[in-house]
């Protein structure tokens, strides 16, 4: 009995003193106790390496207690009730899987990273440091509800498990992360409404495959470019709960420049106007040799030597091909040669037609052009400021004696004796411009009209459909026909330049048409516009004639026969430089003289709708809107049967009473808001002249503002401000509507062309209409500074100012 319990005594001893071993409890003197022991010291040495090998993972406590998961109500949003949650969104692109053009749509795989702030996952930690989770904390905490716009199909994926990772700061900060598949994309920056929290972020990361529709255009095919877009918003929330935006900028979409496809060209990836795609082939009939070599190929027997069909379509495929080579050759050689004719004799070379006189007869050739050397020095125009364009514009005239003289009174010739200007001038817009238009894709009737004024009578030559340059030309040179093109300055970069400096310079839109006319040719009769109208002479000389006005400041177009209209005002030739201005109302018409070349000239045409009148019936409406919820009287019904009645002189009594009113209560209203004209002028105008990356249109840039931040608003002259009714409610419960729109988001490729356009801005309450005209009035301000109520309205407000762009951090 000794033995035995020395032997369990020496052998708990030997136990207790292995390497590696930790304080053992105490041992009692039951063998099975001493047992149990030194099992739980083995436990307890694991459990000690696994502590130091894993310093986040905090082993008393489980996640839901660390995180205070059952102590709040993740069905909500953070900050229900306040201020928008920011969510800040970077995209890393893994792959291209496809693109279809049967199906109009592409697969993409990325992975997709969301950043927030929830306060109410915050925990402590002495260290600072984050802590890491897989997918199956994501079902029990609140995450942003991003969905994908026209998705087909999209999935995360799960090898070896769902490929979804969250990670949460001590402070609340989350970043999740998902790896997705997805169809090649555009971000609309338009879609998004930015605001963002403090400091660090919540980070959620998830890879995800997405397949997406994308809407193609073949009409070039093949040779044409396809723009496909993903747009990624909040399912159930609006931007007063939550607002999305680029965490990095232009920095926040990555991707792999080892990703290609086989059939297409990726052209670019970017945050604010994704990637294009160009698919690029080779000429028809080689392609369609190709196509007929393969089919035969793959309907005959495969067997090891050379057939006769072979050798037949191979032979084919190789004339064919050197025919192209040919034709390139003579093309090149024949441009050579024309450069040669020029620098010897300054003329090139022009089709000789002839074209029947007055008494039936054919006369001579059309004269030929002379050549036109593009401006290659700086431009005579100064592009520094709105008025400094204007004043260039009109020199040597003064602008105080323009506006004083001339605007709205009496026409105004500018000659210039000034190679340079008229060298700019020319290179604004030429007849060889038309060729490579064509080929872009230009339409009778919306682009281009071709016709001519003979006999008293305007004869058009439109043709249907898409215009052809050869078609045209023969019409210009046979026919006699003026070429009118409607607003070149979608197509050209230095008209969109002088026309978004002019309507910044008179807050109006400002159009342009280019007319091209023959020699010996009128295209149009004589009329008088309801614009005021300048004309730049461009090419060759025109002669003009202007009439005494029938209707001074028209509001509409008007044709004039000439029995009516007497003996011209004013008659002159302009030339390649000269200025003309006249307006509106004032008739005119103009043709190109016999014997010399053909005139080209641009007409920059504004002010159109833009009067006291116009101006009136858009702001006495709000004041009408206004005044009637303050008194009863204009709430009262108008008399029984009153529109029936052909006589209303006591109606028209009462009427004058309520007008007295309403001009009384105008005098006494420091503010008088045209909200539709306001609208439409900022909704139609031209965007921006920008070079190169428009990013900084669309995207925000720089440091996101916070309540200490302080700061400025920029592009100024491209942002309206005012106030209107509250479109969401309805007429018995509306209220009023600070507004604030701008252009930066508008299509320079619509402008003036009609088309059913978008505003582009922001709402906010009335209440926060003297902070923004803080912000405008200010070359600077600290959003502490701010006259609104809380720092969550202040911060609210400069953040949704900051996600379109309109002002910065300085």
């Amino acid at each position: 009995m000794i033995l035995a319990s020395q032997l369990v005594f020496f052998t708990c001893i030997w136990i207790t003193l292995m390497p590696n071993a930790s304080a053992v409890a105490e041992i009692k003197t039951s063998h099975p106790r001493c047992s149990s022991s030194m099992e739980q010291t083995r436990s307890s040495k694991q459990e000690s390496r696994m502590r130091k090998e894993d310093s986040t993972k905090v082993w008393p406590l489980k996640y839901k207690q660390i995180l205070h998961i059952e102590d709040h109500d993740f069905a909500m949003r953070p900050g229900f009730g306040g201020s928008p949650v920011p969510v800040g969104i970077d995209v890393q692109v893994e792959s291209i899987d496809s693109i279809s053009e049967v199906d109009m749509d592409f697969t993409m795989t990325f992975y997709l990273r969301h950043y927030w702030k929830d306060e109410r996952l915050a925990f402590p930690s002495k260290t600072n440091k984050s802590m890491t989770f897989d997918h199956r904390l994501i079902e029990k905490i609140w995450v942003p509800d991003i969905f994908f716009v026209h998705s087909k199909r999209s999935f995360i994926h799960d090898t070896t498990v769902e490929n979804i990772m969250l990670r949460v700061h001590p402070d609340g900060n989350v970043l999740f992360s998902v790896r997705f598949a997805y169809i090649p994309f555009v971000i609309h920056r338009d879609e998004y409404r930015v605001t963002w929290g403090s400091a660090v972020l919540t980070f959620i990361k998830i890879r995800i495959t997405v397949s997406a529709m994308c809407f193609m255009d073949f009409s070039r095919f093949p040779l044409d470019t396809q723009n496909c877009s993903l747009e990624l918003e909040s399912y159930a929330y609006n931007e007063e709960d939550l607002m999305l935006y680029w965490k990095h900028g232009n920095k926040s979409l990555n991707t792999d420049e080892h990703i290609s496809l086989s059939q297409f060209f990726i052209e670019e990836f970017s945050a604010s106007s994704g990637f294009a795609f160009y698919s690029s082939t080779g000429i028809t009939t080689v392609l369609t040799m190709s196509t007929i070599l393969s089919g035969v190929s793959a309907s005959m027997p495969q067997v090891s030597y050379i057939k006769a069909v072979d050798v037949y379509l191979w032979v084919s495929s190789l004339f064919v091909f050197l025919s192209v080579i040919e034709y390139a050759a003579v093309n090149y050689l024949t441009t050579v040669e024309e450069r040669k004719r020029f620098k010897k004799t300054g003329k090139t070379a022009m089709p000789k037609k002839a074209r029947p006189a007055g008494d039936g007869k054919e006369e001579g050739p059309v004269p030929k052009q002379v050549k036109v050397e593009a401006a290659c020095g700086p431009s005579p125009l100064n592009f520094d400021s709105p008025s400094g364009l204007f004043e260039s514009f009109i020199s040597p005239i003064k602008t105080e004696t323009f506006f004083k003289e001339f605007w709205e009174q009496k026409p105004l010739l500018i000659q210039r004796d000034d190679p340079a200007l008229a060298t700019y001038y020319q290179s604004l817009f030429r007849l060889s411009d038309l060729e490579s238009l064509c080929s872009w894709g230009i339409y009778y009737g919306r682009d281009v009209n071709v016709c001519r004024y003979v006999h008293g009578k305007k004869k058009v030559f439109n043709k249907d459909g898409r215009v052809h340059f050869l078609q045209l030309r023969q019409d210009f040179d046979q026919k006699r026909a003026t070429i009118q093109f409607h607003q070149p300055q979608r197509f050209k970069d230095e008209l969109w330049r002088v026309q978004e400096k002019l309507e910044c310079y008179f807050g109006s839109l400002v159009g342009s048409n280019v007319y091209i006319t023959p020699a010996g040719a009128q295209g149009l009769p004589p009329h008088y516009d309801d614009v005021e109208v300048f004309i730049l002479q461009l090419e060759g000389e025109k002669h003009w004639r202007l009439y005494q006005p029938t209707v001074p400041l028209a509001r509409e177009y008007s044709v004039e026969a000439e029995d009516r209209i007497g003996r011209p005002t004013h008659e002159f030739t302009l030339k390649p430089g000269d200025l003309l201005y006249f307006p509106r109302g004032t008739i005119h018409q103009a043709d190109t003289p016999e014997g010399l070349a053909h005139s080209t000239h641009l007409t920059i045409s504004t002010y159109q709708r833009s009067s006291w009148g116009d101006f009136l019936l858009d702001t006495v409406s709000g004041l009408v809107f206004d005044t009637a919820k303050a008194d009863v009287a204009l709430r009262a019904g108008i008399p029984r049967q009153l529109l029936l009645q052909v006589e209303s002189t006591a109606v028209a009594t009462k009427l004058s009473g309520f007008l007295r009113m309403l001009a009384d209560r105008m005098e006494g209203t420091k503010e008088l808001h045209s909200p539709d004209m306001k609208e439409d002028f900022a909704m139609n105008r031209l965007p921006p002249y920008y070079t190169g990356d428009r990013a900084e249109l669309v995207v925000p840039g720089g440091e996101l503002p916070g309540l200490d931040s302080t700061v400025r608003l920029q592009f100024r002259d491209h942002v309206v401000l005012t106030v209107g009714p509250n479109q969401d409610l309805s007429d018995e419960t509306q209220g009023r509507m600070v507004y604030v729109y701008h252009s930066l988001q508008n299509r320079r490729d619509t402008h003036m062309m009609g088309n059913e356009t978008e505003s582009h801005g922001l709402r906010f309450p009335l209440s926060y209409m003297d902070a923004l005209k803080q912000i405008w009035n200010s070359s600077a301000i600290s959003v502490k500074d701010l006259k609104l109520t809380t720092d969550e309205e202040k911060q609210n407000l400069v953040l949704s100012l900051w996600t379109e762009c309109l002002i910065q951090v300085v």
